[in-house]
């Protein structure tokens, strides 16, 4: 069976106490990404994290920000959705880089009725409007959430029947995490298959329903190639220079998550190579979806996507079967 992989970038900066510099971890290894996948003719989803855009509009950093999501439609890749809504108490550093102090409104769910849509519509129409500038006939229809906290979805649903999102890839299988205000998601119960119609629910089947779920492909890693990754990548070297929101686990917390094999998601931002290629080999789908980072790209993570162009079909999700 032939691999079909659908490759899906946050294009985001670091959501902690430092944001990281624009180029550095931004628009410069953005910009190799999308060199390589034009080098293989590759179709690939960029997510743009659109509240980020709402709140340096007015800066000389958006139309840096802005030209080159413009490059993107102009050259064929597709454009999403992307919230990290806490952007709305950022905190200036210097030019093109912040900070985040308050992580209370981290999830979209944190915010009430009102403000949840007005969040919403306002991050879709200044990215809409970037893409219609270049291409008058580009309809925006995917999403992830930002940390993956896309429930509960009937919150989201009427918002997004009107503004036209179709397909969500916020969901990973048998997965979940609670680290509010930050993160929260509970993916425990999925349906048995990777691509499903919904209607509210995000982990409800419903062949009835207006929205598609593109779930992310997940995989299980055993211990040993686990602590032999983790030893690899020290020596890997990051783009982006800035500090992710996650909280730092405990010794002990880490010690409740040791199995022997570990879930993780299909990517290249921290994964030797070699070990990637073994794993990705193994996956039995005819659809993978990949996430990455470009603020997470080390020279390891481009040539892991060189291989992934040269080995595989790297398709638009817009031509699944459902």
């Amino acid at each position: 069976m032939s691999k079909n992989i659908i490759l899906t970038y946050d294009y985001e900066l670091f959501l902690g106490s430092d944001s990281g510099d624009l180029y550095n971890s931004l628009i410069n290894p953005t910009s190799k990404i999308l060199n390589i996948l034009k080098k293989y003719d590759s179709r690939a989803l960029f997510f743009i994290d659109s509240t980020f855009l709402v709140a340096i509009k007015d800066t000389k950093c958006f139309e840096v920000v802005k030209k080159q999501i413009q490059s993107m439609v102009i050259d064929g890749f597709d454009i999403g959705l992307h919230i990290h809504p806490h952007w709305q108490n950022v905190e200036n550093l210097e030019s093109c880089r912040w900070s985040f102090k308050d992580y209370t409104h981290f999830r979209l769910d944190s915010y009430d009725d009102n403000d949840l849509k007005n969040v919403v519509k306002d991050s879709y129409n200044i990215l809409s409007n970037i893409v219609t500038e270049v291409d008058n006939s580009y309809k925006i229809d995917s999403f992830r959430a930002g940390g993956w906290s896309v429930q509960p979805f009937s919150r989201l649903k009427d918002i997004f029947l009107d503004i036209g999102i179709k397909y969500d890839f916020s969901v990973l299988p048998s997965m979940s995490d609670d680290d509010r205000p930050r993160h929260y998601y509970d993916f425990k119960k999925t349906p048995n298959k990777y691509i499903w119609k919904f209607k509210d629910d995000v982990l409800v089947e419903d062949e009835n329903g207006s929205f598609i779920e593109l779930s992310n492909t997940i995989f299980d890693m055993n211990i040993f190639d686990l602590m032999k990754n983790r030893k690899l990548i020290k020596s890997y070297k990051i783009s982006g220079d800035g500090k992710g929101a996650g909280k730092v686990k405990s010794f002990s917390e880490q010690l409740k998550r040791v199995r022997w094999s570990v879930k993780q998601i299909l990517s290249s931002d921290s994964i030797d190579i070699d070990i990637f290629k073994k794993y990705i080999l193994k996956i039995d789908r005819k659809y993978l979806v990949y996430v990455a980072h470009p603020k997470l790209f080390s020279s390891n993570s481009f040539e892991v996507l060189e291989y992934i162009c040269q080995n595989f079909r790297c398709m638009s999700y817009k031509g699944i079967d459902v």
